[in-house]
């Protein structure tokens, strides 16, 4: 089975990275493309604080989105109770 590489993007644009497409074995020569990806590469260097994202015709460079860090419900408990005092002493009562 042939195969071509194809690129990765998230619901954003954002390059994730590669993978794989197979070809049809319907269709000789034709490549279905799995959810999110494109044909074209990306670039292959960037700045450290930018990241390559799909706009729909081109790879563009952006700023380097944040990512976001998971919070443990101990950590969400304890913001909670530090920005509620009130509700630390009820909890502190009993």
């Amino acid at each position: 089975m042939n195969q071509i590489t194809v690129y990765q993007t998230n619901y954003s644009g954002l390059f994730v990275g590669e993978t794989v497409a197979d070809e049809s074995p319907l269709e000789p020569g034709v490549f279905p493309l799995p959810a999110g990806c494109v044909e074209t590469a990306p670039p292959t260097e960037w700045p450290e604080d930018q990241w390559p994202r799909w706009n729909g015709f081109k790879w563009e460079l952006i700023q380097k989105p944040q990512v976001h860090q998971e919070t443990t419900p101990e950590e969400k408990l304890a913001e909670f109770l530090a920005q509620n005092p009130d509700v630390l002493k009820l909890i502190n009562k009993n």
